[in-house]
């Protein structure tokens, strides 16, 4: 972009050319005022109070329509102007049904006049005329046309930031409104992400909880940390008063999210001050729970793990860690697990939902972690969707997605059901259950026989080169279109069509899910996936690889320090004797007690206790009595257990199956990181208080080590906890706090120097 310079009220300024004249005054301290301008969305010019007088120019003229030019000459304020803004906000305010007096404007000097100075007799109250009541239909929000000015945010903040299209004007002149669909809210395609309540700048659109208690003059604090719920990481702003949380704002101008949320992310906080959160350590006795103090708990759970570890050996304890959880409290929980047990009976949830996939990778390329930013999903020419219900699933991912479709991107789905990403798709393929590796044969198959591999990226970047490609060759050459008609009975056609539009992209990605991992042949469908990417080199460039976005919020960091039975911190195989010993000495344990023989997985340590095996298991935030494959055989195993500490922030289903019950710490009262899926490690931040006496997690692990005798490490705070991780895990080496205060870095970052790692490979 081309430098210029311009001149506001005379001062020179040097920008580029294009910029948006209203941003650049602000962003050089012209505090312009404006209702309708945002950032992310295209201009509109509805509100007039952003109205400047430009050189050569005829008029007063809205500088958020406006682009600067080489020596472009603005005035911003004068008294002329003054005056016109502040009878525009007499026509605003007297369309409101309240005494509302513009906080949001109140930094604005020339325009804090009282509303009771104005002389509004002479125009017409919207409130008075307009006959439509205000819509409290949908569950989360509600609009009131009388608070509206009609500024168009909210209507392009559905359009353009979330790509949903549900938000209108209906009516004419003063009587116009907002209308989501064809009129009633709860009748509407509005899945309730709350984009419309973040940038409405009058209150017309607020979210129904907590909606006396939200006033911006009234809030106790704000804090920034990361969303509970899935693998995209968005960064929230949570509104706190009198130690609840009442509003969740989405961070503007940071990764993963720019601001964007989804209906999880920007109401689903209740649960944080809900009333059945556990208040206090749970001993049961008799069959029945009787609150405990926390010593009695504490030395209860030191006497039975130490006399099961004695009476049975280390390996007749297991832990379960959790992806809800901090790193810094997964690592210390596996390090618990491997120097105070003994044991590496250590694993998690990953193991049932991202095995398959993790396997494959891990097996193909070294990495089971997403090659790709979440950012690149609108800025690949194609992508490959398969067992995915993106738009549903990960929302604000598919924000990015739709961005893209509208800049030209071509996407292909692969699934046999309707899913909404159909609607954006040039290729919607329908397999059969089942034969999902037919078809990526049959698409590899045309890719080969029409000349679209590349040989170069074959010959340098696979193993065995072109030795591999002739054994896959073989392998694919009977599933011609036909018959993988026959097999999948997607047409021929759209095969051809399907394999064409990926090879000859000039970037490509694909997003897989578990529709295709969570299958009898997970593993091999990945592998095929895999495959094709390796085949037409859509891989280890910039705007290339495979996705599999993560379920939980910190499914991919629990597995990153460590929370695996096969693995270090690092993805480091517990074999490997060089870096047992340096892990031995960070933690200055002998390194001959750190156990090199593999533990048991999630679903080995079940049948392991149903076999009377496993004696004693300490499960910290992970609910296996909901989430496990066979209920019936999971309960019968705990049930046979010893003794069962869970660590939870409510009395769950398999809480109820426990010895002791230890309440915890939910996201918003712990400070600590998650990784998102494009493995950016991410600040998490307190904001409130524990309930009652609730404890932070890390706090817990370490007095139970203490109980039993170990001393794991003394630490002031999570960031102590982070900095070790980073001594003992390659790809966390040059993270800390400090980097990471404002925008998450993605690993492998090896050093202090090193930015991040935005694309693997």
């Amino acid at each position: 972009m081309k430098a210029i310079t311009i001149y506001i009220d005379g001062k020179e300024i040097q920008t580029v050319e294009g910029k948006n004249l209203l941003l650049v005054a602000r962003e050089n301290g012209f505090n312009i005022p404006g209702l309708c301008y945002h950032k992310k969305l295209s201009p509109t010019g509805a509100c007039r109070l952003c109205l400047v007088k430009i050189k050569n120019m005829r008029g007063l003229i809205a500088s958020c329509t406006i682009t600067v030019k080489e020596g472009m000459e603005v005035t911003a304020f004068d008294e002329e102007i003054v005056e016109v803004r502040n009878h525009m906000i007499q026509y605003l305010q007297s369309e409101h049904n309240t005494d509302y007096d513009y906080t949001y404007l109140d930094e604005y000097r020339e325009i804090r006049k009282k509303k009771e100075n104005f002389d509004t007799s002479d125009i017409i109250s919207l409130h008075d005329q307009l006959l439509c009541k205000p819509d409290n239909t949908s569950p989360v929000l509600t609009y009131d046309a009388s608070k509206c000015i009609r500024c168009f945010r909210c209507i392009k903040a559905c359009n353009e930031v979330q790509g949903k299209n549900v938000l209108s004007f209906t009516d004419r002149g003063i009587g116009t409104y907002i209308v989501a669909g064809m009129g009633v809210w709860c009748e509407s395609e509005c899945d309730g992400c709350g984009e419309c309540i973040q940038l409405c700048p009058t209150g017309a659109i607020v979210e129904k909880p907590y909606r006396a208690l939200i006033n911006i003059n009234n809030i106790d604090k704000k804090v920034k940390t990361t969303c509970p719920y899935c693998g995209v990481g968005c960064q929230i702003e949570l509104w706190i008063k009198d130690n609840k949380i009442v509003r969740s704002n989405g961070v503007e101008g940071v990764s993963p999210n720019d601001g964007r949320l989804c209906v999880k992310g920007r109401f689903g906080y209740d649960f944080v001050n809900h009333k059945d959160r556990l208040t206090k350590p749970l001993i049961k006795k008799n069959g029945v729970f009787v609150e405990a103090e926390w010593g009695e708990a504490l030395s209860m759970i030191a006497e039975k793990f130490k006399e099961i570890k004695i009476k049975f050996g280390n390996d007749s304890l297991a832990g379960y860690s959790s992806a809800k959880c901090t790193n810094e409290e997964n690592y210390l929980f596996q390090k618990l697990v491997r120097i105070v047990f003994g044991t590496n009976n250590i694993d998690y949830c990953t193991r049932l939902c991202h095995a398959s996939t993790v396997t494959a990778m891990l097996k193909s390329m070294g990495d089971g972690a997403g090659s790709n930013s979440i950012e690149d999903f609108e800025n690949t020419d194609c992508l490959f969707v398969t067992g995915n219900n993106i738009i549903e699933t990960h929302p604000i991912t598919a924000t990015y997605v739709k961005r893209g479709v509208a800049k030209g991107m071509k996407v292909i789905v692969v699934d046999p059901k309707w899913t909404p990403l159909v609607k954006y798709a040039k290729i919607w393929l329908q397999p059969r259950l089942g034969t999902d590796i037919a078809l990526l044969n049959g698409l590899m198959n045309v890719i080969i026989q029409e000349g679209l591999i590349d040989l170069e990226f074959i010959k340098n970047r696979v193993d065995r080169g072109m030795e591999a490609f002739e054994e896959l060759k073989k392998i694919v050459s009977i599933y011609t279109p036909r018959k993988t008609e026959e097999i999948t009975s997607v047409p021929a056609d759209k095969i051809v069509e399907a394999a064409r539009m990926y090879a000859t992209a000039k970037t490509a990605m694909i997003a897989t899910g578990m529709g295709m991992s969570q299958q009898v042949t997970g593993t091999n469908n990945v592998f095929s996936l895999l495959n094709m990417c390796f085949i037409t080199g859509q891989i280890g460039k910039e705007l290339c690889g495979i996705n599999p976005p993560r379920g939980q919020n910190n499914v991919q960091g629990a597995t990153d320090v460590g929370a695996s039975p096969l693995n270090y911190p690092g993805y480091i195989p517990i074999s490997n004797e060089e870096n047992r010993r340096k892990v031995a000495g960070i933690w200055n344990v002998p390194f001959e007690s750190l156990s090199s023989k593999p533990g048991l997985t999630t679903v080995e340590i079940i049948h392991a206790a149903h076999d009377g095996k496993i004696k004693g298991m300490y499960i910290m935030g992970e609910n296996p009595m909901l989430t496990d494959p066979n209920l019936n055989h999971t309960e019968e195993a705990f049930k046979k257990l010893e003794f069962l500490v869970v660590q939870d922030i409510f009395l769950t289903e398999t809480a109820l199956l426990a010895d002791v019950v230890l309440p915890a710490s939910s996201f918003a009262e712990k400070d600590g990181t998650f990784v998102n899926s494009d493995r950016r490690v991410l600040r998490v931040r307190k904001a409130i208080d524990t309930p009652g006496e609730a404890h932070e997690d890390w706090k817990i692990i370490i007095d139970i080590a203490v109980k039993m005798g170990y001393n794991i490490g003394t630490y002031n705070n999570p960031s102590e906890i982070f900095d070790e991780i980073a001594k003992v895990t390659p790809i966390f080496a040059g993270i800390d706090y400090t980097r990471i205060e404002i925008n998450g870095i993605q690993w492998p970052c090896p050093d202090k120097l090193h930015l991040g790692t935005s694309t693997l490979f």
